[in-house]
């Protein structure tokens, strides 16, 4: 079954820097994803106690992805979670969704992103990076694919990005209306395999159970800076 073009997400309002070809050779070298949390899984608001929302669209989509870049490669992406703040919900998510580490408080991303490099023996070129806000520029212009979460508050920022040429996509809807679903969808759309992993999904094939055990095996690491 053949997957659709990225037509229609350049008719929803979602901007892409390269052309159909490149993207797809871009995305499919990719062995490790990072996020950030707020602002890219939410609009960036929190409660009391510090922790903000997370949903189950979007954590979707993370699964789609890590299981289409796994049926391509043969083995599952690296996955991360780099927060500037301390939140308990970007690790309670984390250790749900059996990501590889999370990083919280980390003001300088790079620190982090240095050890990710270090110990999977994975390039940055190698890495997809969704983020939202000024902490996350450094990182930006290390990893070879840019997700910037950045419509919908301010133009100027957004601006700032483009013409710094920090971004690879930027999808029409921002972290709080499921942008980061889009990205995923997006991003499998431009692999051309789509329809294929939402049909393995959907029937739950050998291949996928054999992933599921796989991603559920992952002992999430966690790490607060001081």
């Amino acid at each position: 079954m053949s997957s659709p073009d990225l037509s229609s997400f350049k008719e929803g309002g979602a901007q892409f820097s390269a052309n159909e070809q490149e993207l797809k050779e871009r995305i499919a070298s990719i062995r490790m994803l990072i996020f950030d949390w707020d602002g890219v899984f939410n609009n960036g608001f929190k409660n009391g106690s510090g922790s903000s929302h997370f949903s189950e669209i979007d954590s979707m989509g993370i699964n789609l992805l890590r299981y289409g870049l796994y049926q391509l490669g043969g083995n599952l992406p690296r996955t991360y979670i780099i927060s500037g703040a301390s939140n308990a919900s970007a690790r309670a998510f984390a250790e749900r969704e059996h990501f590889d580490g999370v990083y919280l408080n980390y003001k300088n991303k790079l620190d982090a992103f240095q050890r990710m490099l270090e110990k999977h023996r994975v390039k940055k070129e190698e890495t997809a990076f969704f983020f939202d806000d000024v902490l996350d520029l450094g990182l930006a212009e290390q990893v070879g694919f840019r997700v910037f979460m950045g419509n919908g508050y301010s133009h100027a920022f957004s601006a700032f990005v483009q013409k710094k040429k920090l971004w690879d996509l930027i999808p029409a809807r921002s972290g709080k209306d499921h942008g980061l679903r889009e990205s995923c969808d997006f991003m499998l759309t431009a692999l051309g395999i789509y329809d294929n992993v939402v049909e393995d999904r959907l029937n739950y094939t050998d291949v996928y159970s054999e992933y599921w055990k796989k991603r559920q095996s992952i002992p999430t690491r966690y790490q607060e800076a001081q």
